[in-house]
């Protein structure tokens, strides 16, 4: 189904397949998957059998390669090659969200620490900051972690 040009420009940042894929390896911590095992346990399955069908098969399975890549580059899942295949893990790197656009931005151009104001019982909480580049709107903090101190 076709979009229009704003739609296309706009771009959904975030899709159902998305959070199939980051569900399906959030359960599964423990373990690495490569790209055939994900789509089979989603049960997007390709097609082989006739040689019309395999080459349409070939451009779903480079779609759902590239849609990994993609969140690997936004760390929301890590990728790492094992004796000549690449695997797909949960766990990727803290993400922040651009507060305009909510575009993903997994690595801080620069971190920090500090102590936030005290709580009612009177004690503190370090946070941990992270400066972000987003490349629509430019620089933006996001906290980090806290944790009382």
């Amino acid at each position: 189904m076709p979009i229009n040009k704003e739609e296309f420009e706009t771009g959904k940042l975030h899709s159902k397949m998305e959070d199939e894929i980051t569900s399906f390896l959030e359960e599964r911590k423990e373990g690495a998957f490569t790209s055939q095992e994900i789509m089979g346990g989603l049960n997007y399955h390709t097609d082989f059998s006739t040689s019309e069908v395999a080459k349409m098969s070939t451009f779903v399975i480079a779609d759902f390669t590239t849609l990994l890549h993609d969140l690997v580059r936004r760390g929301r899942i890590k990728m790492k090659v094992v004796r000549g295949r690449m695997y797909f893990m949960a766990g990727g790197d803290v993400v922040a969200k651009c507060p305009k656009c909510r575009m993903e931005i997994a690595t801080p151009r620069k971190t920090w620490k500090m102590a936030g104001r005290p709580d009612k019982t009177g004690k503190r909480l370090e946070l941990h900051i992270g400066l972000y580049d987003c490349p629509k709107h430019g620089a933006f903090r996001s906290v980090l972690s806290k944790r009382k101190i």
